[in-house]
Order: C-alpha cells, then structure tokens, then sequence
C-alpha cells in the first residue's frame, strides 16, 4: 500500500500535476474574476458567461491532466485510454456550453436584470411641508428634478421616477425599499415654500444600517432654486466620490430656462401628465403652452407639451391627423432650441413610426434619445415596441429589460413584458407575467385585457371575456378598443349575437365621434366577413390611423397574413420585405 502511494506521489512530482493544477486554479480564477468585474458587471454581459468559462476552464484543466497523467509511460499499450477521455471530457464540455448559450439566445429565459452597481441611490418623493399643503406638484417636480441631474451620472444607478413614487406618502422601512430598488443609499427631504421663500432639507441614508450620511438646510429665495439644485446635487456626488469630467458636470447643472415662472409652469404641467388621465393631460398642456408663451426658448417645455399630445393617443380617442403633426412639429422645435433634448427625440421617432410610417428615421431617432439618455425608461419602451413592429423579438425583450432594470416598479413595462410574450406566441409567460403585474394593481388599464387576449389564443373563451369587462369597467376613455376586444372574444367563443350587438353599437358610435376603422376590422375579421375587414383597414390607410403599425405582430390578422390585399397594405406602408 505505502510503495503504491510512494509510486503515486512520486508520478504527481515527476509529470507536473501539482504544478499544472496550482496554475490552472490561480489562472481560472483570475479569468472569472475578469469576466464577473469587467464584462459582467462593468459591460453588463449576461451572467451565464461565469458558467460558460468555469465549464470551459474545467474541461481544459481535466484534459490537461489527463494527457499530462498518461504521457511518457514506458510500457507499450494496445488501447489508450487518454484517447477516449480526452475526446470524452471536451463533447461534455462543449454541449454543456452550447446548452448556456443557446439559453443566452432565447429572451424568453432570461430574468429581468438586476445589475448590482458599486454606487446606486434611489430620490424618494420629497414631503411638502407648506402650511397650506398646496405644494405637491412643486415637490414633485423638484424630486424628478434630481432624479433626471442624478441620472447624468455615468457610473450612477438612479431608478427612475415611477419606482421612486411608489413610496410616496407611504411609511416603508428604509431597508425594504432599498431591496425593492436594488440601490446602497436613499435620498430623502422636505420642502416648505412660503411665497418666495423656500426651505429645503435633504439627507442620504445608507441602506445597510439606517445611518445618515449627510444631510442638509437650505433656507433660499424661490429664485434661487436652480442653484439649491445644482449644490444638493454636486454635493451628492462628492459624498459619493465621483470625480465629474467637464461634460458630465454640464450635464448635471444643465438649464433650460433661467425664469423661475415658466419653470414652475412646467413642473406643474409634469404634475398633471403624470396623472395619466386625459382630463389632466388636457390640463399639462395649457400649462406647457403657458410657459412657452412666458419663455418661447424653453425648449423642455416644448417637448413637454409634444409628449402630452402623443401621450393623448393612449387615454383618449382622437384623430390622428389632431395630434401627431402637431406633436412633431413642437418636437423639431425643441430640437431646434436643443438637438441634445433626448425627450424630442423619442415624440419624434414616435410620431415618425406610428403615423409618418417612416421606419428608418423612427429608429434613428429612438436610437439617438437612448444615446443622449442610456437611462430614459420612455424611449427603451418605445422602442422596444418599435422592434416588436419589425418582428426583432429578442432585440424588443432586451430593450423592455433595459427599462426594467431602470424603474423595476413601472406598471406600463411589467405590463408591456407580458404584452411582448403574448405577441411573441408565448401564452402561458404572458398569462404569469400579467397576473403578475395585476397584483401589483389591480386597477391598471390594458393589463387585464392584454391577459384577456392571452386567454384568447388558448381558446380559454369564458376567461378571456370576463377579463376584457374588467378594462372596460376601469377605464372609460378607451371603451372601443376593449369593446373591440370583447366583441373579438365574443364572436370566437361562439357568442355570435353578442359580438354582433357590440360591433352595431360602435358603428352607431362612429357616427357621432371618432372610432378608429382598425377597430372594425378586428370584429369584421372575426365574424369572418374579409371583404369588410380589408374594407376597414383601408379606411385606416387613408386616415393614417394610429393603430396600423400593429398589423405587423396583430394575433387578430393571422388567419389573412396570407391575402394579397393584407400583403398590399403592408407594401403601400413600405414595411421592409
């Protein structure tokens, strides 16, 4: 036994082994270290890429040894072993490999990211303490104020308005939202605005253990503002020990107009918007206009006030020929006043899309907003959705992620996630994405009857109406879409009558107001008249309807993709072939 081991031993000294082995251990951990600090976490490759070079380097080391174990035997030998387990270790390796990269591939399987950053602060929703309490669009807007200088910040994760105001007015332990937000520190305050006076009190928390780690009173004029902002920001950075180069700071202390009127016109326009119904976006838009009257070279203003036209798109009925010339013409006016305003840039490739059907310029102009803001959860969502209308699935998952990882409490990009599974054929992701979502609230639009149309396609036809009725329950703006919807559900449950008394009341409806004719062709198709299903769509050609770009992944139009009149209307809308 002891002669055996001395043999061993003597074999491991003689061939290396322990020399190979030591150098292969500290070699592979200094290559996965490379890989988790630099591409992983600094350029955000998927974290599978550990995996595939852990399996790569362990194969390689077990192939090593192995050949360096039966090298230099003196004895001839019929059968070599090494040759089988060589080959043997190597096809392990590789399909193993394979099998992770083939999971990189699919979009499907991969979780929304959740990237660890060294230095990530969350802007929680500033408390107004004016005696009137009449300051909450104020706060607001002086909260999103940061959130968007913050931002600037290269190496800086700052989640992005909607997740921060999911806490708002809410007595949540500093540690959960810290855990809920994936970020290190929180900054938290007050204002009291009195007239022109104006006290601001700020303060950073560490999440581990609830310390402060500065805080701060200013006591200013309310002219003054743009300079209280620019030194609570500056200072954040300093306590965070970012050195900002020339650019970045520019950034960081940017302004878009110097007069403190317009300016509180904007904010409170930015208040209304983000009530997201169309009575307040009405209200956005006379206090847009309102600054520009005051300032015409307030260039925010002006992409304010496009966005909240394009936003009316999504919370009212309206013609399309009222609002997206009308929305690019204040975008290129922005972009005349600041061709680095990322928010004109995203209005404009929307309107370029989903009303010019310029392809090639929307994408553009989506891409340019991603350029000049990495971190804009608006123009990943729409351009996402742009991908989805060019049938680029994995690239529209990655863009949706993108915006998930920014503001991983935004009801539209949960809800839209599960919109893509639903378009992309994946049923069952889309049913658990939605429910998902639904928890969240309950009360959201379009999240129950994009599970409705999920249910839909897995012939779940009870389910699928008793979804769609609880959109059109809660939200009453965009009634004749989910009376489409319903009417759709109807018809292919069997309800014929049903669906035939929702499609005669909305061509009663049309005859007073505004329904869109892509509607029409949902129930046409679905009650299985073609002729007047083309017939409507056409109409939706000649009034440049909003909704026609959908034509690309609509589930509604899969039973004509094949028609030559459904090829037409694609080819006059000059999609790619």
């Amino acid at each position: 036994m002891q002669s055996s081991l001395k043999t061993f031993f003597s074999n491991l000294r003689k061939k290396r082994i322990i020399e190979i082995l030591a150098a292969f251990i500290g070699g592979g951990w200094l290559l996965l270290e490379f890989v988790h600090w630099l591409l992983v976490d600094h350029y955000h490759f998927p974290e599978k890429m550990i995996d595939i070079t852990f399996i790569t380097v362990l194969g390689t080391l077990l192939c090593t040894l192995i050949w360096r174990w039966f090298s230099g035997q003196e004895k001839s030998r019929k059968f070599k072993l090494e040759l089988v387990l060589i080959p043997l270790v190597i096809l392990v390796a590789v399909l193993l490999d394979i099998s992770l990269l083939l999971h990189l591939k699919g979009p499907e399987s991969e979780a929304i990211p959740t990237t660890k950053w060294k230095n990530s602060i969350a802007v929680l929703p500033f408390v107004d303490m004016s005696p009137q309490k009449d300051q909450e669009y104020f706060c607001d807007g002086m909260t999103e104020e940061l959130i968007n200088r913050l931002s600037n910040i290269k190496e800086l994760k700052v989640p992005a308005r909607t997740s921060a105001f999911m806490f708002k007015g809410k007595a949540e332990d500093i540690r959960e939202i810290g855990r809920k937000l994936n970020v290190r520190i929180v900054l938290e305050g007050s204002i009291r605005k009195m007239g022109n006076q104006l006290r601001v009190t700020a303060q950073l928390v560490n999440i581990a253990d609830g310390f402060h780690l500065w805080s701060e009173t200013y006591d200013r004029e309310l002219m003054d503002v743009f300079d209280t902002w620019d030194e609570i920001a500056l200072t954040i950075a300093d306590k965070l020990k970012f050195t900002l180069l020339a650019k970045e700071k520019a950034k960081v202390t940017k302004r878009y107009t110097e007069n403190i009127e317009p300016y509180n016109l904007y904010l409170k326009g930015r208040w209304y918007w983000n009530k997201w119904t169309e009575a307040d976006i009405r209200k956005a838009m006379d206090c847009f206009q309102a600054a520009i009257d005051i300032d015409p070279n307030y260039a925010l203003a002006y992409a304010g006030l496009a966005e909240a036209y394009n936003t009316l798109s999504h919370y009212s009925i309206v013609r399309p020929e009222e609002i997206y010339p009308k929305a690019k013409e204040l975008a290129l006016k922005a972009l005349s006043l600041d061709k680095t305003l990322a928010e004109a840039h995203t209005v404009l490739g929307y309107v370029l899309v989903y009303y010019d059907w310029d392809w090639e310029s929307g994408e553009r102009e989506f891409k340019a907003a991603i350029a000049l803001k990495p971190d804009d959860v608006t123009a990943h969502h729409l351009y996402s959705y742009f991908l989805v209308i060019m049938n680029r699935y994995e690239e529209a998952f990655s863009e949706i992620r993108k915006a998930l990882a920014v503001d991983p409490l935004n009801m539209i990009t949960n809800r839209t996630l599960g919109d893509f599974y639903y378009h992309s054929g994946q049923y069952d992701r889309a049913i658990e994405s939605l429910k998902k979502t639904i928890e969240m609230e309950p009360a959201f639009s379009y999240a129950h009857s994009y599970l409705g149309l999920a249910y839909l396609q897995k012939s779940m036809y009870l389910e699928a109406i008793e979804e769609i009725q609880k959109d059109l329950e809660l939200q009453r703006a965009l009634r004749p879409l989910f009376l489409a919807y319903l009417g759709v559900a109807q018809f292919k449950g069997g309800f014929v009558e049903k669906g035939k008394d929702i499609l005669n009341g909305l061509l009663a409806q049309s005859q007073k107001e505004y329904v869109p004719p892509y509607f029409f062709s949902y129930l046409y198709f679905a009650m299985g008249d073609k002729d007047q299903g083309f017939s409507y769509l056409n109409k939706a050609y000649q009034k440049r309807d909003a909704w026609l770009p959908l034509l690309t992944f609509d589930h509604f139009f899969d039973a004509v993709r094949s028609d030559p009149r459904f090829e037409d209307i694609l080819r006059r809308m000059n999609f790619p072939k």
